[in-house]
């Protein structure tokens, strides 16, 4: 074989060998970068570890008990508005019940490995994927966001064709509730928790579908609402409309959570200028959360249904207010700001919270 030859065939083994290279570091599609609302598959692999064993052993406990639910799907899911008795709302409940629970599995097969677990998840988040259309009232749907994190922990070990049908009904999710103007809820609702859960929603679908303007438009929702949902000082918008701070947290934390998705993407959505007051309103709720100042719920609020809540004698509409209601915002914000940590932990949150937000 002539000197050139000899070269030449060197240099064509060496571009195979480099090309061959270059196949195996790529990527396959299956190991790509999924999209993901609060957890990545890499901080998901790590959960076990991350997570004290007596918090794991908890969650465990709760989910062994409902392993084997069915599931509940419904035409139309609502409680908003209805007492207990009314309209099917025990039905509906049981509907909200699948969407945590599909968190609930999903975060006991990533602590335990057991595959119940993972195909009770799975089955939960497959079937209200696939079989409900949202009527885009944020307080009968808030807990579908609990279903999305549930898909976070599992979507690593579903095929490709699972994962576009939970995306697909994150597009939907997400074009409805970050909609201008709003599909559900009179003009006050703009302002509201009600707005707070529209936006924890299409954050979270947001984030999963992986659409740069989707969620450029669920970080303009959330900039623009805050300082319409908080006032001066830090009093929150729900807490003037109901006399309550039962809808103070539960304006409070929906917020924390979706600036929590965002830090989990490396953007700083608490600390953007616009959303100032949310730290404000941490401070201005500590003092009841801390048991030194104490609320009594409801007294003066201007909406017509809370006094038939009261009338109907339900359980939290009246009396003063339980600080305990407080315990996942706090251990929320002490993700923002460790130093709420210690008032989070003594409020004692859910095992799952400690779990998901605490690890």
């Amino acid at each position: 074989m002539t000197p050139f030859l000899m070269r030449r065939r060197a240099v064509l083994a060496g571009l195979l060998a480099l090309s061959l290279a270059q196949l195996r570091a790529a990527p396959r599609p299956h190991e790509a970068a999924l999209p993901f609302a609060l957890t990545s598959a890499e901080r998901a692999r790590t959960l076990k570890a991350r997570v004290t064993p007596a918090v794991a052993e908890q969650v465990l406990k709760a989910a062994r008990k409902d392993a084997a639910r069915p599931v509940h799907l419904m035409a139309q899911v609502r409680t908003g508005g209805l007492l207990k008795g009314e309209g099917g709302r025990e039905h509906s409940q049981q509907a909200q019940e699948d969407w945590r629970q599909a968190r609930l599995q999903a975060l006991a097969w990533r602590l335990s490995g057991d595959m119940a677990h993972f195909e009770s998840a799975r089955r939960l988040v497959l079937a209200w994927s696939s079989g409900y259309q949202p009527s885009f009232s944020p307080v009968d749907e808030t807990e579908l966001a609990s279903l999305l994190t549930g898909f976070d922990l599992l979507q690593e070990r579903l095929n490709g064709v699972e994962r576009e049908q939970v995306q697909a009904f994150c597009r939907t999710l997400a074009h409805g509730y970050l909609s201008d103007p709003i599909k559900v809820g009179g003009p006050s609702t703009a302002r509201n928790n009600w707005h707070s859960h529209r936006i924890k929603i299409g954050t979270a679908a947001a984030y999963l579908t992986g659409e740069a303007l989707l969620i450029a438009r669920a970080k303009e929702r959330f900039l623009a609402h805050v300082p319409r949902n908080i006032g001066a000082g830090g009093v929150p918008f729900d807490f003037e409309q109901r006399d309550a701070l039962h809808y103070t947290t539960y304006s409070l934390e929906p917020l924390l959570a979706t600036a929590l998705m965002a830090q989990a993407h490396g953007d700083d959505w608490y600390g953007a200028p616009p959303a100032r007051r949310l730290a404000e309103a941490l401070a201005w709720l500590a003092p009841y959360a801390q048991g030194k100042k104490t609320h009594e719920e409801f007294a003066k609020s201007a909406v017509p249904f809370d006094r038939k809540r009261v009338a109907a004698g339900e359980k939290g509409f009246t009396g003063n207010w339980e600080p305990k209601g407080a315990a996942n915002v706090y251990l929320l914000a002490a993700r923002f700001d460790p130093a709420y940590l210690p008032l989070a932990l003594e409020l004692r949150p859910p095992a799952w919270a400690l779990a998901l937000y605490g690890a």
